[in-house]
């Protein structure tokens, strides 16, 4: 089996800092060219620094996704695979529980993040294959019987 390594995708991080920049200068330069009552009555211009920032946001992410995939990717067996995922969608079940019980705030606010966290959690993990299973018949071998 060859060994996975890392794939770091240099043009998504450069994109991420971009992004990044850009959302951080665009909001001072907004308010600089802008007035109050422009902004008060076009949401998109106060919406520009957000969606950039968030943009960023999502290109890291999916930059986890990416390298973390390149290095997991057919090297997890089955069945921890399999347990895996079962703890992260008890963990979005569990969360959505706590979020929607009507007793207690704090069950609120700690299904909130089991919530997020899970299904984060889920979104990445589902990116990872497992190990291939293989059967005999599947790798090529054949018996006495079929060689005649």
């Amino acid at each position: 089996m060859a060994k996975s390594r890392l794939r770091i995708p240099v043009g998504l991080f450069i994109a991420i800092f971009v992004t990044l920049i850009l959302g951080l200068a665009a909001s001072p330069v907004i308010k600089a060219l802008t007035t109050e009552k422009q902004r008060a009555t076009n949401v998109l211009l106060s919406a520009i620094p957000f969606i950039l920032i968030f943009v960023a946001i999502l290109l890291t992410f999916i930059s986890l996704i990416n390298m973390s995939a390149s290095v997991l990717n057919e090297n997890i067996s089955p069945r921890i695979h399999h347990a895996i995922e079962t703890a992260l969608i008890a963990g979005i079940v569990l969360g959505i529980f706590g979020m929607f019980q009507p007793w207690l705030l704090i069950l609120y606010k700690v299904g909130f993040l089991v919530l997020l966290a899970s299904t984060l959690g889920f979104i990445w993990w589902s990116h990872i294959k497992p190990k291939r299973v293989r059967r005999q018949k599947e790798a090529g071998s054949r018996s006495s019987q079929d060689v005649t």
